[in-house]
């Protein structure tokens, strides 16, 4: 039946490339396959003809969309599911792939975490951005570690030369704020610049809500009706909204040596700030107050305990730089890079279980991890006759400190009162890597790549305040060889063909090898043994332009994961292990066409199916949404621009877990609308609305209603 539905979807999506009528004869630029990318091959090449599913998001997108971070830009491309109450961190999946399998690089530099292999999505400012890069599909055979569902590569905005000013101001609802300048110019023929600042803030909106089982015996002090949950439990309250404030300062200097060589220096800064306010209970006294203390009787008899301590949420912290130093050199094709991500602060503080009220501003506990990622890539192109070769060589050192302490006060960070325990560690990376584009004919190329990492774990400690116990780690090394190999059939000029076999892997995140969460074998323990989880990719796809408007792409991939890393106990201790294998497969549609002059439309739609093996036991993965549709029109009149998204996921748990309420995973359809307006040539308007219908559902969390926002951009 599986094989069945898509062969279906195939031959209705083919039957299309037939049966779509021509538009007017204005070539559609927009959508046309003629975009040059640079990270699918590490050269540039026409999309048309790189043999992957691969998708460039403009500026021109994100500035007439209402986007307000880089997580969002994603969400309507085809094989992505954002999550609509997940953490800035995290909720971004790519074909059934959390982060940790999908390697993104900010021009050219990897910003996954050295912690765990996340992705901090708001330390990019959007007016830095030039355009988004997606390559889909294994990518370790050029990029190395964490590239197994793809490569997303965020290319910044270079000077154009002369002077601009760009400013903009937005406002919406939940008191949400973005306000933004950048400066471009030159000082000279030789040296240009760009830098500016954004800050973005919110006070969010209630999300979180905490849930406690209820008993049968006990004493009240109150009564109440509670919401009660399919799996018994009751819903007490909540945290409160949840306030995000983030800000970003940037600086690029670029100096031209000559016509043929130049040298880049950037910087990025940005602060991320969250915490929860307002905490809100279900349960009041007989004048109508809030009570957050107590056993209370609920209306079925039974008596649930709540103290001040379910209501307090977490204090969060992030502080980011990224350096990068690019040196180009056109005329003999040499490209190095040096860069640096540092995460000077992460953390987050909570309060203690002996909280007194919801003001409570005693003991707590504080934890940060910290991280930094050091690399150095060389690589240059030879041009022969049939053959266009890529080699080079990488290293990079990453290295995290993982610290506890205990505070006197848990919203002051200052107020650390002893420590509780350190975990250290640091891995280190060489590489060598090779590609041969080998033009066969002029229907036929293949291309074949393969690199070699020598990955060393080092330096890994863990000490315990507690018992004055510290356990040092041996280093231990592997290696793995990533190949990879494509065919590209160019049928004619409006439709290629392509397929692909690729190796990759993901390597251990730091924490799970050396952080150990106590001396007991229930806590969890350090496994310095951990070897990558490795997988292999298969892809069969076709791009087509169907005319001069309209344009097809349909791609099929499996990919197979072998030692996948799981918490459990084995023998007596608990910690991550090397346990599990897994499948994901699917199939990705992506249509894309205007209609005339004024109107223009997409589609996509990816059905994807996962699953676990674990002892010789099959289990499909419910994480992953089995269906993702996203589709959109767009007019344009005169000064005017308006736009209509629409998107569909199915669930994304169990058909007989309960649904609607807190803590499932619904299915949800959402509308989003968009207008834009060109007052005069400096000034532009701009008026959003999400989630046009006021659905509500849950994703885990709940999530947030109908939320409006007005933009005005200012440039000169």
């Amino acid at each position: 039946m599986r094989k069945k539905n898509i062969a279906i979807m195939i031959l209705t999506a083919l039957a299309l490339s037939t049966t779509v009528q021509a538009a007017p004869t204005e070539e559609l630029d927009e959508y046309a396959l003629d975009t040059v990318i640079v990270t699918a091959t590490r050269t540039s090449e026409n999309i048309k003809n790189v043999p992957a599913n691969v998708t460039v998001i403009t500026a021109k997108d994100l500035e007439k969309k209402q986007i307000f971070s880089v997580r969002e830009a994603l969400q309507n491309e085809v094989g992505f599911y954002l999550s609509p109450t997940a953490e800035t961190k995290n909720g971004l999946s790519l074909r059934g792939f959390s982060g940790q399998d999908i390697l993104v690089l900010y021009d050219g530099q990897q910003i996954n975490s050295a912690f765990d292999g996340s992705i901090a999505w708001d330390s990019i400012p959007l007016n830095k951005i030039e355009r988004i890069e997606i390559v889909r599909g294994a990518g370790s055979s050029l990029y190395g570690g964490h590239a197994v569902a793809g490569v997303i590569n965020i290319i910044p905005k270079e000077s154009s030369g002369e002077t601009n000013v760009d400013m903009n101001v937005s406002f919406g609802s939940n008191n949400t704020w973005n306000r933004g300048i950048s400066i471009d110019g030159a000082v000279n023929d030789d040296l240009s610049f760009n830098i500016g600042y954004q800050k973005r803030s919110t006070q969010g909106y209630r999300g979180y809500y905490k849930t406690v089982s209820g008993k049968t015996t006990g004493s009240s002090s109150a009564t109440a009706d509670l919401p009660m949950l399919g799996s018994g439990q009751y819903v007490i309250g909540g945290r409160g909204e949840k306030s995000k404030i983030s800000e970003d300062y940037f600086v690029d200097f670029t100096y031209d040596i000559d016509d043929n060589r130049s040298v880049k220096y950037s910087y990025t800064h940005n602060n991320y700030n969250y915490a929860y306010n307002n905490p809100f209970s279900y349960i009041y006294d007989s004048a109508g107050n809030q009570i957050f203390k107590g056993t209370i009787l609920t209306q079925d008899g039974k008596y649930v305990t709540i103290k001040p301590s379910d209501y307090l949420g977490y204090i969060g912290e992030r502080e980011q730089d990224i350096h990068k130093i690019n040196y180009r050199d056109d005329e003999n094709q040499i490209k190095i890079g040096i860069g640096m991500t540092d995460l000077k602060k992460e953390g987050y503080s909570s309060a203690d279980s002996s909280a007194t009220s919801t003001d409570w501003d005693g003991k707590g506990s504080l934890a940060s991890y910290p991280s930094k990622n050091y690399n150095f890539d060389f690589q240059k192109t030879w041009e022969f006759d049939k053959h266009n070769v890529i080699a080079g060589f990488a290293w990079m050192k990453e290295k995290m400190t993982y610290t506890s302490y205990s505070l006197t006060n848990w919203n002051d960070w200052n107020s650390i009162s002893s420590l509780s325990s350190i975990n250290s560690g640091s891995t280190h990376t060489f590489a060598l890597f090779a590609q041969d584009q080998y033009t066969l004919s002029e229907q036929w190329k293949v291309y074949t790549g393969v690199r070699f990492d020598q990955y060393k774990k080092e330096g890994g400690y863990s000490y315990l305040a507690s018992g004055n116990s510290r356990q040092d780690f041996s280093s231990k090394s592997f290696s793995e060889v990533s190949p990879k190999i494509a065919f590209e059939y160019t049928a004619d000029d409006r439709t290629t063909y392509f397929t692909s076999y690729g190796h990759s892997f993901n390597p251990p995140s730091i924490y799970k090898l050396y952080r150990r969460a106590g001396t007991s074998m229930s806590s969890v323990q350090a496994n310095p043994d951990l070897e990558p989880e490795t997988s292999n990719t298969f892809e069969l796809g076709m791009k087509r332009d169907l005319d001069d408007n309209t344009s097809l792409g349909i791609t099929l991939f499996h990919v197979k994961t072998k030692d996948k890393i799981a918490l459990a106990t084995k023998n007596g201790v608990k910690a991550y292990y090397n346990l599990d294998n897994a499948t994901a497969k699917g199939v990705e549609l992506e249509l894309k066409h205007k209609l005339n002059d004024n109107w223009s439309s997409y589609f996509n739609y990816t059905y994807e199916r996962g699953e676990s093996e674990s002892n010789d036991q099959t289990t499909r993965n419910w994480d992953i949404p089995r269906h993702l549709l996203h589709a959109g029109v767009d007019y344009t009149y005169g000064k005017a621009n308006w736009g209509l998204d629409a998107q569909y996921v199915s669930e994304r748990q169990s058909p007989d877990a309960d649904t609607g309420e807190y803590g499932s995973e619904d299915a949800f359809f959402l509308m989003n609308t968009y207008l834009n307006y060109k007052a005069t040539d400096q000034i532009d308007l701009q008026f959003g609305i999400q989630n046009l219908l006021d659905r509500k559902f849950y994703a885990s969390e709940a999530t947030s209603g109908r939320t409006y926002t007005l933009s005005v951009n200012y440039s000169f």
